[in-house]
């Protein structure tokens, strides 16, 4: 069990490993590269924060953590940023453990090479979606029908527009089932790539026009919640 979490970017990967990950760790520490308005976002989300360039010494992580109970997660925007930072450290820290994102193969070859103990692919940050619904039999039955059979319960995407009024609104404080009947399953965050999926477990964001919900529910449900949010109920 690490007891230290630093890391390296603050962009949406960044927050959201940052915010699962809060709980299991005595001390996360969020490295910034040259942007004032990310540093601020991050000291606002209750996190100790540093400004850093690729050419540091790390000084500063020398001086406050224990390596070998030290994880860094590199989750810069550029992966030869990423292969880059990870070189640096490891050519100063032979125990940490490093995570590093990866767009693609290429950049999944170098960062092996550039010592990261554990690369995740992008994509693979999508598809644990799917493995989450699929990790129990029971489950994996129960989707099978919904997607191959004709059944009352419908797997439904919403795109949602101006004037929604779940817009401005936390998704964590959104009480779908209570309210609506319907289980939120994901989120696609309109400002980011449109395969970049958030699952609902954990996971909170501001809802904002041109998300898109992937939910489940009753037709009936699915159409209601439809109408609700659009003030037509």
């Amino acid at each position: 069990m690490k007891k230290s979490a630093l890391i390296f970017g603050y962009n949406e990967y960044a927050r959201q490993i940052a915010s699962q990950i809060a709980s299991e760790y005595q001390h996360v520490h969020i490295f910034i590269l040259d942007d004032a308005s990310l540093q601020q976002q991050a000291e606002a989300d209750g996190f100790r924060v540093s400004s850093f360039d690729l050419g540091d010494e790390w000084h500063e992580i020398e001086q406050n953590y224990g390596i070998g109970d030290t994880v860094a997660f590199c989750t810069l925007e550029d992966d030869a940023h990423n292969i880059f930072l990870t070189i640096s450290l490891r050519a100063v820290f032979d125990k940490m453990y490093i995570v590093a994102l990866a767009k693609d193969i290429e950049g999944i070859n170098k960062l092996k090479i550039a010592g990261a103990n554990r690369i995740l692919p992008v994509v693979q940050i999508t598809a644990n979606l799917i493995s989450e619904i699929l990790e129990k039999p029971v489950v994996t039955n129960v989707l099978h029908n919904i997607l191959y059979e004709d059944s009352d319960i419908k797997i439904a995407q919403i795109d949602l527009i101006e004037g929604d009024i779940i817009i401005g609104n936390n998704s964590y404080g959104i009480a779908f089932k209570d309210d609506y009947n319907i289980i939120l399953l994901a989120i696609v965050d309109s400002k980011l790539d449109t395969n970049f999926v958030f699952t609902a477990k954990g996971f909170n964001h501001i809802i904002e026009v041109g998300d898109v919900l992937v939910v489940i529910g009753l037709q009936e449900d699915i159409d209601s919640f439809k109408m609700r949010i659009r003030g037509k109920a």
